[in-house]
C-alpha cells in the first residue's frame, strides 16, 4: 500500500484552518513567499528557539534580522503580519470615546508597554471623560523616565483638557509601581490641583498587564 503523502503546511492551513497550526507552522506560512520553501521551516524554528512569540510580535525588522535565516524580506513579512493581526483584533478607543476605564487606557496605549525604554504619556479628556488626544511627554532609560509637572501639563492646558490620566510603561514587563512612581504621582496630582486640571488616574503599562492607582484603591476620583 502506498504511503499517504504528508500534507504541506499550506495544505493543512486550507484543510484545518489557521488555529490548528503550531506557531512554527504559522511562521513558516508567513516566511514562505519570501524565499525557497526548504529553508522556511528551519528559519521559523530557529527564531522561536531564540525568542518567545510575544517578543517576536513586537520586534523591529532590525532586531529580527539578527537571527539566522531572517533577512530583510522575511523580517518585513513577520512585522507586517503581526501588525495586520493587531489592527484586525485590537480596537483601541478613538477620539470622542469615553476613556475612564483603565482597561481601555491599556488598549489605547498598549504599544507603550512594549517600548525598549520607559515612556511617559498623558491621556487628555474632556469634561465627560471622552478622549481628546494622547501626548508623549518623555522617553527615558530601561528603568526610569524623569518627568517634570510643567511638561506634563503644557499640552493639556493648551488644548483646554478638563482632565488627564498619567501613563507610563515598564520595559521589565511587570506593571507594579515603584517608590519613585508613587512620589511622581503625588507631585503630578498636586500640580494638577494648582492649575485646575482634574487628575483621573495613573496607569502603569507592562507586557504582563496594567496597574491602576484607582483600581488598587489608592486614588479616588
Amino acid at each position: 500500500m502506498p504511503t499517504k503523502p504528508i500534507p504541506s503546511v499550506h495544505e493543512r492551513l486550507q484543510e484545518a484552518g489557521a488555529r490548528a497550526l503550531s506557531n512554527a507552522e504559522l511562521l513558516t506560512v508567513v516566511l514562505g513567499p519570501t524565499a525557497g520553501a526548504n529553508s522556511t521551516r528551519n528559519a521559523a524554528l530557529a527564531l522561536l528557539d531564540a525568542r518567545p512569540l510575544n517578543e517576536i510580535a513586537w520586534a523591529s525588522p532590525e532586531e529580527l534580522q539578527q537571527h539566522s535565516g531572517i533577512g530583510p524580506a522575511r523580517a518585513a513579512a513577520i512585522v507586517a503580519a503581526f501588525e495586520l493581526g493587531r489592527r484586525g483584533a485590537w480596537a483601541p478607543p478613538k477620539r470622542g470615546e469615553r476613556v475612564l476605564d483603565p482597561a481601555r487606557v491599556y488598549e489605547l496605549l498598549r504599544h507603550v508597554a512594549h517600548s525598549e525604554r520607559e515612556e511617559f504619556w498623558v491621556v487628555c479628556l474632556d469634561v465627560r471623560g471622552r478622549l481628546l488626544k494622547t501626548v508623549r511627554i518623555a522617553e527615558g532609560s530601561l528603568s526610569s523616565c524623569p518627568v517634570h509637572p510643567r511638561d506634563v501639563l503644557r499640552e493639556p492646558i493648551r488644548i483646554g483638557a478638563h482632565s488627564i490620566i498619567f501613563t507610563h510603561g515598564h520595559p521589565s514587563g511587570a506593571p507594579f509601581p515603584s517608590p519613585e512612581d508613587d512620589q511622581l504621582t503625588d507631585r503630578l496630582r498636586a500640580a494638577c490641583d494648582l492649575v485646575g486640571v482634574v487628575a483621573r488616574d495613573h496607569v502603569i503599562l507592562g507586557t504582563e498587564g496594567y496597574y491602576s492607582f484607582v483600581e488598587a484603591g489608592r486614588w479616588h476620583r
